[in-house]
């Protein structure tokens, strides 16, 4: 095979689908599954490391802990983490022996030297118990000392409330597993015994995570170069092609069988480094048909490495060069360059090797298994007519072009996607518009710059195919009348109210009327609902921007609230002080992210579905309930700002402020 061929086109591929297969082979080695050294050295090049961590196996900058197997016997060794948790734990043998021998000789002496001694005994076996207690609280003490808010100007990073808290105490003060030592401890007696099951409990982790999660985007990321070779475009939601087809699992528990057995022939002489070859096409092959079992992806590899090993080998090699060069650019080289290069020219390797074992299939039955045939040739118009049949006769049917809305009302209408009235020209613009959307999200299909996914073998097979057909397309990029609007906005504050009493009766067990106003209704829900519907109008056809834009939006819009309902009431009727990364406690990431996740659902589900149903109802019935709605609403705000809905479970925080810690 022509080495220098191969090149060539692999450069061919990087040129034409440069960003995204840097991207994808970025994000592989940022997760340690491929080329993990190449982020190792940008990190260490930018925390200006100069001796060699050669403790752990991991380089990547992902998790230093259980980045390998090294990683979490240097995480146990070193105390979980945390010093005086580790020592506190430690001590606790010796200090629960200390009290267990004032407990014997107490009862001893009493015993021994009658009544009047028996009481020396009991002040002894006292003073043994409260050792033990002292003992216990010593280590929950130390335990709980580590989730102290620390202040850092006026970004607090809490670590005393709300699920990132927990999450960032687990992995960082040792809390979690100094918890779980010493419960193992106190069962079998043993502080050896309970560092082994430690050991192990974190090895399942490690493996876990690397194996059954992090490893399957390796195969992914090989999908992305394949689709490449052919397609003119990958649209970046391939990433989660092996979930749609349902073979997440299979895929993962193929590729860790693999290791397993390439990890046993290494305690041979030769035997790790000829397996590691003779394997080498296992992602390749679960890439294009994920059905393959393990066993299989196995016994095909090998028969296409079959005399070709040597060469892998020799292809391999001559990367050396640039990777000896990318270490003078701490990695960046390699990053940007050299990873995607070799992944694009292995890419083709494949596809030779997949040419030459086709022209075997009458003495290798296995070929039949390599049967994603569109992966590597475009498909032809009759199969794609025939897959999207259904996007084939909405492109063909032809729609009149309705006239567009002009004046102040088109300009509020294109710019901010509201309307006074859903009539019958603006549900005909709205019935082409979501026309047009259809057929245009597929329209790559047909133009064939894009893989048909409907064409994939595994396609079929799956769950969610069975249910696609009966799912409605919402179409989010739409207009909504001033009814829909006023009538969305008391429906999302009735489930912001809701999910404020909600919480509050979990973590209380009381039943609190939550919120600024008397009403069933906590307005910053829904008003922050309307304003994302509203002002982030141009932004729906792009998820990742309107995500981004609504995380901004809602924590602008609830830290001015609370700053200007704490400057006319001085109260607080939500204080965040103590979650991770708050901002006077008026605003905080994990608060952010919910109003994001919240924020796109509004968007892209729950505003189409309450405009689909309102939409239904005739203008005599919706103005009616509308107008009484907004009359009661503003009653309950002329009512609450003299009489503000307060009390405990509502504004009974306390009154400190971040920088009161610094005097403590």
């Amino acid at each position: 095979m022509n080495r220098k061929e191969l090149k060539n086109r692999g450069l061919d591929i990087l040129k034409t689908h440069y960003w995204i297969i840097v991207l994808i082979m970025a994000f592989t080695s940022f997760i340690g599954v491929e080329n993990a050294s190449s982020f190792g050295s940008l990190k260490k090049a930018l925390s200006r490391e100069v001796s060699l961590d050669t403790d752990g196996i991991s380089n990547t900058v992902l998790d230093e802990r259980f980045g390998g197997i090294a990683d979490v016997f240097q995480y146990v060794s070193s105390g979980f983490g945390a010093d005086k948790v580790w020592d506190s734990t430690t001590k606790l043998k010796d200090n629960i022996v200390d009290s267990g021998e004032k407990i014997k000789d107490g009862l001893a002496v009493g015993l021994a030297e009658g009544k009047d001694s028996l009481i020396d005994g009991v002040i002894g076996i006292k003073d043994g118990l409260t050792g033990v207690k002292d003992s216990v609280s010593q280590v929950t003490g130390n335990i709980e000392g580590n989730t102290e808010p620390s202040y850092i100007g006026p970004v607090e990073v809490g670590k005393t409330q709300g699920v990132f808290a927990s999450i960032a105490n687990a992995l960082t003060s040792g809390k979690l597993f100094t918890k779980l030592f010493t419960g193992i401890a106190s069962i079998v007696r043993s502080d050896n015994i309970a560092s082994i099951i430690i050991i192990a409990i974190m090895m399942l982790m490690a493996i876990f995570i690397w194996y059954f999660v992090l490893s399957v985007f390796k195969v992914v990321s090989i999908r992305f170069v394949l689709e490449s070779r052919t397609y003119e475009s990958v649209p970046i939601r391939r990433v989660f092609y092996l979930i749609k087809a349902g073979r997440w699992f299979q895929t993962s528990w193929a590729l860790f069988t693999t290791t397993i057995i390439t990890a046993l022939w290494s305690l041979t002489l030769f035997g790790g480094f000829v397996k590691a070859y003779q394997y080498m096409l296992v992602p390749y092959i679960l890439s294009e048909n994920p059905s393959v079992s393990g066993k299989e992806a196995r016994r095909l590899s090998t028969k296409m490495m079959d005399g070709h090993k040597w060469e892998a080998f020799k292809l391999s090699m001559s990367f050396l060069g640039w990777r000896v060069l990318s270490l003078f650019t701490f990695g960046l080289l390699e990053l940007f360059f050299v990873n995607a290069y070799e992944a694009a020219v292995f890419g083709e390797y494949y596809a030779e090797l997949r040419i030459d074992i086709k022209k075997k299939k009458k003495e290798i039955p296995e070929v039949e298994l390599l049967n994603d045939r569109f992966l590597y040739v475009k498909a032809d118009d009759e199969h794609i007519d025939e897959a999207y049949a259904d996007i084939k006769s909405l492109a063909e049917e032809e729609l009149p072009v309705p006239q567009k809305m002009r004046g102040v009302s088109g300009f509020i209408a294109r710019n901010f996607g509201v309307v006074l009235f859903a009539n019958k020209e603006e549900k005909k613009l709205c019935e082409y518009e979501e026309h047009q959307l259809k057929v245009k999200t597929r329209q790559d299909v047909f133009d064939k710059k894009i893989y048909p996914f409907r064409l994939f073998p595994a396609y079929r097979k799956t769950f969610l195919h069975a249910m696609t057909p009966n799912i409605e397309f919402l179409h989010y990029v739409r207009r909504y009348s001033v009814w829909s609007i006023i009538l969305m906005f008391f429906m999302f504050s009735f489930m912001g109210w809701l999910w404020e009493i909600a919480i509050h009766l979990y973590e209380d067990g009381v039943f609190v009327n939550r919120g600024f106003l008397n009403g069933p209704y906590v307005p910053i829900y829904g008003a922050g609902s309307i304003l994302i519907l509203i002002l982030l109008n141009r932004f729906r056809s792009k998820p990742v921007l309107e995500f981004t834009s609504i995380i901004v939006l809602c924590g602008v819009m609830e830290y001015t609230t609370a700053t200007v309902l704490d400057f006319m009431y001085h109260a607080k009727w939500w204080d965040y002080s103590g979650y991770f990364l708050n901002i006077q406690g008026r605003i905080c990431a994990e608060g952010l992210l919910i109003f994001g996740v919240f924020g796109s659902l509004v968007v892209y589900f729950l505003g189409p579905v309450f405009d689909n149903l309102f939409r239904r109802w005739r203008l005599r019935i919706v103005a009616p309930i509308c107008i009484m709605l907004l009359l009661v609403f503003m009653g309950d705000i002329i009512y609450s700002s003299s009489n503000p809905n307060t009390g405990a479970g509502i504004t009974d925080y306390p009154a400190q402020h971040p920088k009161d810690n610094l005097t403590e």
